[in-house]
């Protein structure tokens, strides 16, 4: 089931995004640029004051959020993880769906995101491509992502 954040989500959220950079994105990224991205212990007092704000769409399995997207009103995918233990298992895929669908409801052009080397391939399977490759500084670290979009149009029937 996806649905948007509520509170007290945020703890599962905070330990998604750090255990996804330290436990995936490590794969493909080095360890000093997953430690500038994120620190090993999950912040719930940033994750608690983003999402309050940002109310991002949580996917819930088994009365667990093991997934998260954080979606802009101009259709920018701010951010989006999946629990390691809920990894290619559809999470990101539906997520991705869901955003797809919102930016359609409110009659955007474009559904956009800067992807991780790790999102860049679930993207492209729902139909993004890459604008530009960029490299992204992260303190004194640099990290490879791709500004991707997908066009959107609104269902004439």
């Amino acid at each position: 089931m996806i649905r948007r954040y509520q509170p007290g989500d945020h703890p599962a959220i905070a330990e998604i995004f750090t255990r996804a950079i330290h436990e995936v994105a490590c794969e493909v990224y080095t360890p000093a640029q997953c430690a500038a991205w994120s620190d090993k212990a999950p912040n719930l007092e940033h994750w608690r004051k983003r999402c309050e704000r940002k109310r991002p769409y949580v996917y819930v399995r088994n009365g667990r959020v093991v997934g998260f997207l954080e979606l802009d009103d101009d259709g920018h995918i701010d951010c989006m993880y999946v629990h390691p233990d809920a990894g290619r298992q559809g999470v990101a895929s539906a997520l991705i769906d869901v955003a797809i669908e919102k930016c359609i409801e409110a009659g955007l052009p474009r559904a956009f995101v800067e992807a991780s080397l790790c999102a860049r391939p679930v993207f492209e399977k729902k139909g993004f491509r890459v604008v530009k490759r960029q490299q992204v500084a992260l303190g004194e670290e640099r990290l490879i992502n791709f500004q991707m979009e997908l066009p959107v149009k609104a269902d004439p029937g």
